[in-house]
């Protein structure tokens, strides 16, 4: 997948500006970060988890506009954000976690946490990392997307394949087949090698080079909440393509997500009813305290 993406925009990849080349190779290690503890994380633990825990994004970005740009990212300053991130990690929770038919609970998910749990938080430190310094690679040098989403996708290759080396699986019998381009020439992995392809080319190379562009145009903390709308589609791409329900849900975690979407377009002064609200409810406490 990543070889692929790889291929697909290696002519683009040394049009990179120098000054940029330290910040792209770091944000490409996080890259790989997200991408290879994604996987790991998925031998143990169940997709609707690993998906849950990595919309944590939505609060690794604001917690390094604090750490590193030494922005005001408080409540007060920034209700609009967290109200956003609320809404996203409670809608993808509902999405995910929940069964309406009240055959599993959530505490039953969350009883046993696992080696899995902690690596599908590193995979949203690491895509939450790769939004912040896209975000400062982009604001520093605008229209470098292209060659940016190249070094992120080629690090990434990269760290993969040293990964297979160390795991000992290139070199194992039966490997071969899984490589390319022996794996587009085998008529048996036909359905791995387009699910391949389509992975590589759209939702990596494609996909990466939106994201990078979008996050030259918007802040990393506002992408990730839209970005955390994926178990949203892929809930409304199966019920569509493979028949599945759509329950209750779905349509309440969906709500939810669209809801923090919508949160994010607000600003602080919107905001300004309810702060005057509750600093007339708190004069009023403090006037009957004081009587």
């Amino acid at each position: 997948r990543m070889l692929l993406a790889s291929l697909a925009l290696s002519p683009f990849l040394f049009k990179l500006e120098g000054k940029l080349a330290p910040k792209a190779l770091l944000c490409g290690c996080f890259t790989a970060l997200g991408y290879i503890t994604q996987s790991l994380s998925l031998v143990d633990t169940s997709p609707a988890k690993v998906a849950f825990l990595g919309a944590a994004t939505v609060i690794v970005c604001p917690a390094l506009e604090v750490i590193v740009n030494k922005k005001d990212m408080s409540l007060k300053s920034q209700p609009q954000t967290w109200l956003a991130a609320t809404l996203c990690i409670l809608g993808v929770g509902i999405l995910e976690l929940y069964d309406p038919t009240g055959a599993t609970a959530i505490s039953d998910i969350f009883s046993q946490i696992g080696t899995g749990d902690g690596l599908a938080i590193l995979q949203a430190i690491g895509f939450g990392t790769s939004f912040f310094l896209t975000e400062r690679m982009m604001t520093q040098v605008p229209g470098q997307a292209l060659p940016i989403t190249a070094v992120q996708v080629s690090v990434t290759a990269f760290l993969c394949m040293v990964w297979s080396l160390l795991d000992g699986w290139v070199g194992t019998s039966g490997a071969e087949s899984y490589g390319m381009p022996a794996m587009f020439l085998d008529p048996s992995l036909q359905s791995v090698a387009l699910a391949v392809a389509w992975t590589g080319v759209i939702t990596t190379a494609l996909n990466r080079f939106i994201e990078t562009t979008a996050l030259g145009k918007m802040k990393s903390a506002e992408a990730s909440v839209i970005l955390a709308t994926e178990p949203l589609w892929a809930s409304l791409f199966a019920a569509l393509w493979l028949k599945e329900d759509f329950g209750a849900n779905d349509y309440i975690g969906g709500a939810l997500i669209v809801g923090a979407c919508l949160a994010t377009s607000l600003k602080k002064d919107d905001f300004r009813g309810f702060g005057d609200f509750f600093g007339d409810v708190d004069d009023k406490s403090r006037r009957r305290l004081e009587a």
